[in-house]
């Protein structure tokens, strides 16, 4: 009779014990919101979570590529905007000086002035990134990485834009056309003057109709970042919400699920309480 009350109040122990473990595991649950604690809870859904955290790991660092491309793409815009701005203000020089009203040390001032605007386009081929690289390269444009198997220019290269500029007497480049210009207006025969002014404002032309070439196209590479940044963030969402669906709790049924136990756990614990209480002499009665 001892013999089973004490077998009868081990196993009451034990599952008491039980249900201990279960309701810390129910409210382990209930503050991660993650019904799978450890892959042995469910090794198909945990291969399949892990395989979605690693692709989400992998989009999360291309996301942040396309951030710094976004960073690029407007630096290179604020750049190429001011480039256009100065190929106007050129233009409109060239046209003043070759009016043929303008005394010669008022072309040399305009000659001055298309000077210090070829160098200030000079300066602008050198702008620097955030990080101290050259914005516009000097070589192959930076391709940085936007997918598994894809990458992206954010910005062209050097010679891409001040550079590979076709013009009537052939291929120049921004600073050496303002500085012919310059050159240009400054020339003391009248005949050749207008001529070479001529030439000038033909180069000046196919330049900044290079430059809105240029401008167009960067404007398309700045669309497609947003493009695939839109893109990676709504796979963001459809992935967050893949995982949940594998491995997420119900909270309302987790909870419920928890009180039911934690009332079993006090009723069993205070049947426990009363057997405790039992004398020796009541139990071989």
């Amino acid at each position: 009779m001892i013999s089973s009350t004490r077998y009868r109040l081990t196993a009451e122990i034990n599952r008491q014990m039980r249900l201990g473990q279960e309701i810390s595991r129910a409210q382990v649950e209930i503050s991660t919101g993650k019904r799978i604690q450890t892959p042995s809870d469910d090794p198909t859904g945990s291969a399949l979570a892990s395989e979605i955290s690693r692709t989400q790991a992998e989009e999360a660092t291309w996301l942040r590529n396309l951030a710094t491309a976004r960073t690029l793409a407007d630096r290179a815009d604020t750049a190429l905007t001011a480039v256009a701005t100065n190929l106007d203000r050129a233009n409109e020089l060239l046209i003043s000086a070759g009016a043929g009203t303008l005394s010669a040390e008022n072309r040399a001032t305009i000659a001055l002035e298309l000077k210090a605007i070829a160098e200030d386009m000079a300066s602008i081929a050198g702008t620097r990134d955030a990080l101290g690289g050259e914005l516009f390269r000097s070589n192959a444009p930076l391709e940085i990485p936007v997918s598994a198997t894809g990458t992206l220019a954010p910005v062209s290269s050097r010679q891409e834009i001040f550079g590979n500029i076709q013009t009537a007497g052939g291929i120049a480049d921004l600073v050496t056309i303002l500085n012919d210009a310059a050159a240009a207006i400054v020339e003391p025969v009248a005949a050749t003057r207008q001529a070479a002014t001529d030439t000038a404002l033909g180069e000046i032309a196919a330049a900044s109709e290079h430059i809105a070439a240029t401008r167009g196209d960067h404007g398309a590479r700045a669309n497609r970042i947003e493009r695939l940044a839109e893109q990676l963030e709504l796979s963001s969402i459809e992935l967050q919400d893949q995982r949940g669906e594998i491995e997420g709790v119900d909270l309302t049924e987790a909870i419920a699920r928890l009180q039911a136990k934690q009332l079993s756990l006090q009723a069993a614990q205070a049947v426990l309480a009363q057997v405790g209480k039992t004398s020796l002499f009541d139990l071989i009665r």
